[in-house]
């Protein structure tokens, strides 16, 4: 799941760069350059040889090997895609932007399957379809700003919503609030808020981790998998805060609409949220607030 070519890659290839910022695969080269990455970056765009100053190639049969691949590209694009990165580049980490998969269609169900059974056969990792990336003090493979002030002792965030990620990270920065990783997990095609979460609970070190979890829930698809991982992590001195979306009408309208999610009843996260130890927070701004 989670692995070191995600988290500290060597490498990235944006596929679907463009030297327009404005564009989801031109804003995303743009923060990774700007914040500074240390390793190799490529492009590929079979109209440019070089964008914002970085080496393109036409085809991504034409690239070096690469750690971590962001795909800013159609989603019928997609599965073709990862199958030539994971078979011959040697790709084994995974950020996919593009929307159109399962939250859109059932043939958008079937792309979204095909990307993930490629990436399981090489036991890589994915984040997303259908997200604004992953960040932390190594690289910022996001395509929104702002990108906050990065800590490896800030908060690891874990978000179903891209839109609430930004929110957060936004409305905290004012706040002094700074973040060791920010994880939109979109429509959790491979791994969800659960599957992040419990990897923060196995990889927890008490002098280098963070002791401040914040997650955005749009629906719990494994409430034993997060009762079991935020518990540990609480007993590890952890604090975890959490807003559970569709609580109310129009958040039920807000979750659905994103991931094609449908809510879990209230009443029944209050209870696990209890039960674990998490502080339910009923707003994005409460959340903000709470954690600073």
């Amino acid at each position: 799941m989670i692995n070191t070519q995600l988290l500290n890659p060597q490498s990235i290839v944006v596929v679907g760069a463009s030297n327009n910022i404005n564009k989801t695969g031109g804003k995303v080269l743009y923060n990774i350059i700007k914040t500074g990455f240390k390793g190799n970056v490529y492009a590929v765009n079979p109209k440019e040889s070089e964008i914002q100053g970085i080496q393109s190639f036409a085809t991504i049969q034409d690239l070096p090997s690469c750690d971590l691949a962001i795909l800013a590209i159609a989603a019928k694009y997609c599965p073709e895609t990862v199958e030539i990165l994971t078979t011959q580049k040697n790709t084994r980490a995974f950020i996919i932007l593009s929307a159109g998969f399962s939250e859109e269609s059932h043939e958008g169900a079937l792309l979204e399957k095909q990307v993930v059974d490629s990436i399981n056969k090489v036991n890589g990792c994915l984040i997303g379809p259908n997200c604004i990336g992953f960040l932390n003090s190594n690289y910022a493979g996001v395509f929104t700003t702002p990108i906050p002030k990065l800590d490896p002792m800030g908060c690891d965030f874990i978000s179903g919503s891209g839109a609430t990620a930004v929110f957060i990270m936004e409305s905290g920065m004012p706040k002094g609030l700074t973040f060791s990783s920010v994880y939109s997990v979109g429509n959790s095609a491979q791994m969800g808020v659960e599957e992040v979460l419990e990897y923060l609970d196995e990889s927890f070190n008490p002098q280098t981790s963070s002791k401040v979890k914040l997650l955005y829930i749009e629906n719990v698809k494994k409430p034993q998998k997060l009762l079991k991982h935020a518990s540990s992590l609480i007993k590890k001195g952890c604090k975890i805060a959490a807003v559970k979306s569709g609580s109310s009408a129009a958040g039920s309208r807000a979750a659905s609409s994103h991931t094609g999610a449908l809510a879990s009843p209230d009443v029944a996260v209050d209870a696990l949220f209890r039960k674990a130890g998490i502080v339910r927070c009923n707003s994005r701004e409460e959340l903000t607030t709470v954690a600073s």
